[in-house]
């Protein structure tokens, strides 16, 4: 799948875009895959022409190139752009609407009208088969008019349906980048803000355990002071990727802010969670940075980790507070461990 094709149906567009995503072996955040649906939708012809050349030369295809792009193209004040178009289509396509019920209202009183008038005339007494045949044509014809007008009809239906369809997808976009952290692909500190307390609610409805992880990545600063901004993005997605494949589908994974992350776990207790908390650290642990375009190993990564669980009754902020302490008691220990509070 190399070259633009403009695909009508929103489904086809988005299989296709993991498709290519997948093909391309780029992760696929909700900004990534933003990029490919546009291009494959070919809905701005410039990201699209830009995109059709990089995939032509994958070496230059990275997800930072990627990102830049969504930032030029579909960054937010783009997306509002591309939402005010569609609101304004969805007018456009509503005043169609409203032209054709009228339009179709008219016609239904004149069809109506003729169809009495013929009903009259095939009634006489003294209708001849003549008058009936003509009779008969003329009915057909006001048939073949009112298959035509409902005909008009349907479709500018169709085009109302067409622009919800697109502005929907629009808002669904932007409510993602509104809760994705751009670098990662993971729950940003809005999402992480508003999960917490949905789960703190639920713990103190039902009593089930939850249990929060602070984590921070060991000697950040120094890696990025010695390798570059770039290679420290790098750890920043390698360490994400290991905590969402480590975690399950009811926890939530969030960068909480630079370096640290903080993963949600509901119905998890303080046992459980600490087994969790050691295999993290353990699968970060295994990793090693890699430039992919020199083969430069950076070295291993390792994760300082605090752990709490919510004690019923207690504000959101002690609880989080407790969970940094935790992880400043890591970080003291030596790092690369786990401390409960």
């Amino acid at each position: 799948m190399t070259a633009t094709t403009k695909i009508a149906n929103p489904r086809d567009i988005a299989q296709n875009a993991m498709a290519l995503i997948n093909e391309l072996n780029l992760q696929p955040t909700p900004q990534v895959y933003h990029v490919f649906y546009s291009y494959l939708s070919d809905e701005i012809p410039e990201l699209s022409q830009l995109v059709k050349v990089l995939i032509r030369n994958t070496q230059e295809l990275d997800e930072e190139t990627v990102y830049r792009i969504y930032h030029k193209y579909l960054g937010a004040h783009a997306v509002e752009q591309h939402i005010n178009q569609g609101v304004e289509g969805l007018q456009a396509a509503v005043e169609r609407v409203e032209e054709a019920v009228h339009s179709v209202m008219r016609d239904t009183e004149q069809f109506c009208g003729e169809f009495d008038t013929a009903s009259q005339r095939l009634l006489a007494d003294d209708i001849t088969l003549e008058d009936a045949r003509s009779v008969s044509r003329q009915l057909s014809g006001t048939s073949n008019k009112a298959r035509d007008c409902y005909g008009t009809f349907n479709g500018s239906l169709e085009e109302y349906h067409k622009e919800v369809r697109r502005v929907r997808t629009e808002l669904e976009l932007v409510r993602r980048d509104a809760l994705t952290d751009t670098l990662t692909g993971i729950a940003n500190r809005k999402n992480f803000d508003s999960s917490l307390r949905e789960a703190v609610t639920s713990t103190m409805e039902t009593g089930a355990p939850l249990t929060l992880l602070m984590i921070d990545i060991d000697h950040f600063k120094e890696f990025n002071d010695n390798f570059g901004h770039r290679a420290g993005d790098g750890v920043l997605k390698a360490v994400s990727r290991v905590l969402v494949r480590s975690t399950k589908g009811a926890d939530t994974v969030a960068r909480y802010g630079g370096e640290e992350f903080a993963v949600i776990l509901p119905d998890t207790t303080r046992e459980n969670a600490e087994k969790l908390a050691n295999k993290l650290r353990e699968n970060v642990s295994n990793q090693r940075i890699i430039n992919k375009k020199t083969g430069k190993d950076f070295g291993k990564l390792t994760v300082s980790i605090g752990l709490t669980s919510y004690q019923l009754g207690e504000n959101i902020l002690e609880f989080v507070d407790r969970a940094d302490k935790a992880l400043y008691l890591a970080k003291q220990d030596g790092r690369n461990t786990c401390v409960l509070q």
